[in-house]
């Protein structure tokens, strides 16, 4: 059995990263918690594919995954697998390569690996997640579905859950908005689950994408749906709860988005209604009351709030007309990277100004943001 991770070729590398992430990240029994605490332990990850007990026991493993493990052959399963993706047409995207969600890059216990149909954009950065209830009222459906064409066409992308009622909603909302959508899945991409939103699947991938962290053919069993949730909130800047009783999944990832260092939001409901507990008792404890897409925008970050209200400017080249800032900040990013500081220095623009522009810039695929704010053109 080839070793998970070996010298040799950055292509036998690569391919040994990708064997090792796919293979871990698809056996019962190992989380994605789980995961990281054993995916560094390089001797005993050796050891372990051998089937050393002990090794299993150092990493945390039950005599039952270990038996899972050494079922599995990774080279052989990592074929299976992505020939499995190829067949829905998407693809695998590993934990650190450039497309993965810089988002979920900021998380505890990020997923190790995605499955996506569809595309990943820059402007999916910008999000908002719109979760609530299965059981939605008519009145939350229709908050749902406005608030997000608004945000959608505004530039916001809408995460949900692709569940009936408020998910679904959230989804419908932001394709009717003719923006972009990201349906965060608890079962294997292949698993027609709901079965009522398979056209609506299929209008996703064009204005978005499909994501899961389950192997293919997982069925959506209740304990992936907290795992789910997590990613959904990961995604974006922050959570509205539009309807949820006192004990439900959309409160879940309300918990998950404070945990995350995200705004949440809750719209308020009636007392004698029906699920007006969860979300009232999330502004009890400190959510931000919603009574119009104001209330949601003016938390956004300020440089967000610039780039939504100037996203339909006409433009030259990339950059709006009449944005002088902008077209000097390019100037002065060439391929070597340039620090924040020295930008503002060098263009004479306050710092506030400055972080609204370089994030259009980057937006716009023109520069790109390395590690400690530092830039470059694209």
């Amino acid at each position: 059995m080839r070793r998970p991770i070996q010298g040799g070729s950055n292509r036998d590398e690569r391919m040994d990263k990708r064997c090792l992430y796919v293979t871990l990240n698809a056996i019962t029994g190992i989380t994605p918690r789980r995961f990281w605490q054993i995916v560094g332990q390089e001797a005993l990850l050796e050891a372990l594919w051998r089937g050393s007990q002990d090794a299993a026991a150092a990493l945390g493993l039950t005599p039952e995954v270990l038996r899972r493990v050494r079922r599995v052959e990774p080279a052989q399963f990592l074929e299976a697998e992505e020939a499995r993706v190829r067949e829905v047409r998407g693809r695998i995207i590993l934990h650190g390569e450039p497309d993965y969600p810089r988002g979920l890059m900021q998380i505890d216990d990020p997923p190790p690996v995605l499955y996506i149909i569809g595309e990943l954009c820059k402007e999916d950065r910008l999000a908002l997640a719109i979760v609530g209830s299965r059981a939605a009222s008519t009145q939350g459906r229709l908050h749902a579905e406005r608030i997000s064409a608004k945000l959608a066409a505004g530039g916001l992308t809408i995460v949900s859950g692709l569940a009936m009622g408020i998910d679904t909603r959230a989804h419908r909302g932001a394709l009717a908005g003719g923006g972009r959508t990201l349906a965060v899945l608890g079962c294997g991409l292949d698993y027609p689950y709901p079965r009522h939103n398979r056209e609506l699947r299929s209008r996703i991938v064009q204005q978005g994408a499909l994501i899961s962290e389950f192997r293919m053919g997982t069925r959506p069993v209740p304990m992936n749906f907290p795992r789910r949730n997590r990613v959904i909130s990961g995604l974006a800047m922050g959570t509205l709860v539009v309807e949820a009783a006192e004990k439900s999944g959309s409160l879940i990832t309300a918990r998950y988005a404070l945990e995350q260092g995200r705004d949440v939001f809750a719209i308020p409901r009636n007392i004698d209604a029906s699920n007006s507990s969860g979300v009232n008792a999330l502004i009890q404890k400190g959510a931000k009351l919603v009574q119009g897409l104001n209330d949601i925008v003016e938390e956004l970050p300020a440089a967000v709030q610039q780039y939504l209200a100037v996203k339909e400017e006409a433009s030259v080249n990339g950059v709006p007309d009449g944005d002088t800032g902008a077209a000097t900040l390019l100037e002065l990013i060439d391929r070597e990277p340039i620090h924040i500081d020295e930008l503002t220095r060098k263009a004479t623009i306050t710092p506030a100004a400055i972080s609204s522009l370089l994030m259009k810039l980057e937006l716009q695929g023109l520069i790109r943001q390395l590690p400690g704010k530092h830039y470059t053109r694209q």
